[in-house]
């Protein structure tokens, strides 16, 4: 059975609105999208922390029955982190029952990096790393460190829309036939500059 016409709606616009203007630290995947209801973001490690330098490529999932049911996000590496488990599930209280259906991929986003910074000691998944943070922050700071250098620091180039396609477009695309965007290599200071250009294309 098809999909919802308002759900593809707002995922796409959620979709572009990370091509647009991304949060901070957080960027297209490197995969292209050729579905709307699974596709990849990049979390690189925030500064001032110990994920600084690593980049993470992170699994998106909507579920059909989206928004009354949360997004599911899966971190794809190894994080050394107290809400982030052997697998990559993520434990956080906006991915159960403090889900709302105003919530976006965006708030989603912006959530995981601020625990990023400052984790949930009080949800851990992993108790030996909420444990070791409490006690000795600096021998959890060293660890969180070494697996970031370890599982996180090969650079991952993201996947941009061509300068010859609108957004709306492009999604049309990925809605209809799979279609896939042009790899481009500018970062994401760059890709905010050179997607203002195309907002009065949209």
């Amino acid at each position: 059975m098809p999909e919802p016409a308002p759900v593809i709606r707002r995922i796409r616009k959620e979709l572009k609105q990370l091509w647009i203007d991304p949060p901070a630290f957080c960027r297209p995947g490197a995969s292209p999208v050729t579905d709307l209801f699974h596709w990849e973001v990049i979390i690189d490690g925030p500064h001032d922390s110990p994920y600084a330098g690593g980049t993470f490529p992170v699994d998106v999932a909507y579920p059909k029955d989206y928004p009354f049911k949360p997004i599911k996000l899966t971190f794809k590496t190894k994080v050394y982190h107290p809400n982030i488990g052997p697998e990559g599930k993520m434990v956080l209280d906006i991915f159960g029952r403090g889900w709302w259906p105003n919530l976006t991929i965006r708030t989603v986003l912006l959530s995981v990096v601020s625990m990023l910074y400052d984790p949930l000691l009080d949800l851990p998944v992993r108790h030996d790393a909420a444990r070791l943070y409490k006690r000795e922050w600096g021998l959890f700071e060293q660890k969180a460190r070494r697996w970031t250098r370890r599982y996180a620091s090969a650079p991952v180039v993201s996947f941009y829309p061509a300068a010859t396609e609108t957004f709306d477009e492009l999604l049309e695309e990925v809605a209809t036939s799979g279609a896939v965007a042009r790899r481009r290599s500018c970062g994401a200071g760059k890709w905010r500059f050179f997607g203002g250009r195309l907002l009065g294309a949209i």
